[in-house]
């Protein structure tokens, strides 16, 4: 007798429902044991500063190299202008490009 009455409370015991309760206050007194969120701080754009020095620099060598230039593909100076050249429209269209889907 003794199991089936322990059985019978048992089962009653999980068989229970209870509501749970939550206090009206609640949300505000979680925000308020929050601590402040820290300041969120703008992205850097590196990458593209990186390209606009590229883009400077490379700039500035093709004016020092235009005067000794040749047109002649024997010619180092202009080999090396068409190469900063080439290197200022891949600099220039990853800059352009750069966030669209091609």
């Amino acid at each position: 007798m003794a199991n089936n009455e322990f059985e019978a409370r048992l089962t009653a015991a999980l068989e229970r429902r209870t509501e749970p309760v939550v206090p009206a206050d609640f949300s505000a007194r979680v925000q308020a044991a929050l601590p402040t969120a820290a300041p969120v701080r703008p992205a850097r754009r590196m990458g593209r500063i990186v390209a606009g020095v590229a883009l400077a620099v490379a700039l500035v060598a093709m004016l020092v190299l235009a005067p000794h230039i040749r047109p002649s593909f024997s010619s180092i100076a202009f080999d090396a202008e068409l190469l900063l050249l080439a290197e200022l429209a891949a600099i220039a269209s990853w800059l352009a490009l750069k966030g669209r889907e091609v």
